[in-house]
């Protein structure tokens, strides 16, 4: 039992830390109105995948991304995150125009898995968010 709380644990401790270091790039930008968007969108994303699944709402995201938006930055950092050293249940494709597709043709239980993964680490980037930036 010990050892299975070490393991939550960490990887609770991996999600913080790698969400931690997105935040502080976005904290640290200059553009006010690109840190509102960031923080809207990031506290609406985990209910817009509980409503439409996970597939729909990063293909929402794809279609709202342009160059340089905050859509743009969370679908970068959804993929670098699934691509980082605490994903090790599964191996994505190191190409990040591949992770929408990777993600829809995934079979049920990886697709699970993935929606969790990234809801675990969306709510650590809503709590930073909500405290880092202001409304």
């Amino acid at each position: 039992m010990n050892n299975k709380e070490t393991i939550i644990n960490k990887l609770e401790k991996g999600r913080a830390e790698f969400a931690y270091e997105c935040m502080m790039k976005i904290v640290n930008t200059t553009d006010e109105k690109k840190k509102k968007e960031y923080r809207s969108y990031i506290r609406r994303l985990p209910t817009m995948i509980l409503t439409n699944g996970l597939g729909q709402a990063l293909a929402f995201v794809v279609a709202k991304s342009e160059n340089g938006n905050a859509y743009k930055l969370i679908y970068k950092q959804l993929t670098n995150y699934m691509k980082s050293k605490y994903i090790t249940k599964i191996q994505m494709p190191q190409d990040e125009k591949e992770f929408l597709k990777w993600v829809i043709s995934c079979d049920s239980q990886t697709y699970r898995y993935i929606t969790q993964e990234i809801l675990a680490f969306l709510n650590w980037l809503k709590r930073f968010a909500e405290g880092m930036i202001e409304e």
